[in-house]
Parts: structure tokens; sequence; C-alpha cells
């Protein structure tokens, strides 16, 4: 295309001319063939795009290889397993000790890309040892990490596809009085606590006490959901 403002022409044509040659079958008369801008689905020219993203981002390398080994299961062991039904999966583990770390890290190994931790408590220095999403810079200056946060951290970064998040908050409890200047807190806990259940396929209840898996097990029963509790 020519410049504006009245300057010159810059385009260039070239003009090929193939010498016949009986012995290959070229003619000076048949046209080339040619890989350039094709149609797309709109019928407009354009270049043909190819995406290097599977083959050449870590992340999805990463995601890959988790579903290589859940589909090879599925061919040798489990043909029943729904793989898609297991990624799609919504996960609420309330819990986040030595039996959430745990369950986290093996509903990592099946698949599952949506986990939720909520826990009241920080990380103390005897944690790392017994709680595999933790670390000692978890309990140390300037503040001791919420077990909640430092585990949703750690599962996103053992494992790129998975979207963890985690909630700071106390389960509230029957038999354990409440102070009337509290109470606001309490039902707060209480409506984000059922908010949560609500929006998760599956709980898992892995507090350490019968009382903490009350209020979280009615909720499910009211909502339907699946809970599964643990304890050690």
């Amino acid at each position: 295309g020519g410049g504006g403002g009245g300057g010159k022409c810059r385009s260039l044509l070239l003009r090929a001319r193939l010498r016949a040659d009986e012995a290959s079958g070229v003619s000076t008369t048949s046209q080339p063939v040619a890989v350039g801008w094709e149609r797309n689905a709109r019928g407009r020219l354009g270049a043909r795009l190819v995406s290097m993203r599977s083959q050449l981002d870590p992340k999805a390398l990463a995601e890959a290889s988790v579903d290589l080994n859940l589909r090879l299961m599925r061919w040798r062991l489990l043909p029943e397993l729904q793989t898609e039904r297991l990624a799609a999966l919504r996960c609420l583990l309330i819990g986040a000790g030595t039996l959430g770390c745990n369950v986290a890290r093996a509903l990592m190994g099946w698949g599952v890309r949506d986990i939720t931790f909520v826990d009241g408590g920080a990380v103390s220095h005897s944690n790392p040892v017994r709680q595999s999403l933790f670390t000692y810079a978890d309990c140390v200056a300037p503040e001791r990490r919420a077990k909640a946060l430092a585990a949703a951290d750690a599962v996103n970064g053992i494992f790129p596809g998975a979207r963890a998040s985690g909630y700071e908050l106390v389960v509230p409890m029957p038999g354990h009085p409440v102070a009337n200047g509290e109470l606001d807190a309490v039902r707060a806990a209480v409506a984000r606590l059922e908010e949560l259940v609500d929006a998760h396929d599956a709980v898992f209840l892995l507090t350490d006490t019968r009382e903490s898996r009350w209020l979280p097990a009615l909720l499910c029963a009211a909502k339907d959901k699946l809970a599964i509790p643990a304890a050690l």
C-alpha cells in the first residue's frame, strides 16, 4: 500500500515464472500450491493461528499430567470413574489441621480444583512437622499466618490448576457461652458458614471436636449437601 499525503507507493510486485519440466509434471499454466491467509468461519481472510499453550505452558503441562494419571486409572482400574465431575466438584474443608491438609492433598490427586478451607486458628510451631501444607515460615514473625489462608496458598502453589481459598472463621459450637458483645460476630459467622455450605457440593467435617462439627452437619442436612465427617 502507499503512504498518505501523496507519498510514493512502496508495494513490491514480483512475478514468478515456472519453467516447464516434463519429468516432474510441473506446468507453467497451473497455479503452485501455497499456504497463506485462509477464510475463517465468518468467510473473512486471515492468518491461520495455532495455540502452543498445551505444549509450552508449564501450568497447562501440570494440569495435563494430573488428568493423564486419572485417565490411566480409569482405563486400568475404574472404567466408571467420571473425571470431569471430579474436576468440577467444589469441596469445603472445615478444619485445616492434620486431617484438612491431608484431605486437600488427596483431593488434588483426584483432580479436584475447587477447595475452600475454613479454620479459626493460626499456624503454631508444632504444626509444620505434622500438617503437610505448612512450613516454618508460616509460624514465625512478624505474625503467625491463619491456617485457612496458608493452606489455600500452599494448595495453589502445589497445583497451579487449583482454585483454593481460605476463610478465617471460628465455627460457633453448642454449649459454649457467648457474651453479649460477641452476638453480632457469632451471627455473622453462622451466616458466612451457611453461605459457604450452600456454595459447595461436598463438605468435609475435619475439626477436632464433635461440638465444632455439629453446626456444619446441621447446615448440610438442611441444604441436602454431602457431609463427610472424619476425626482422629
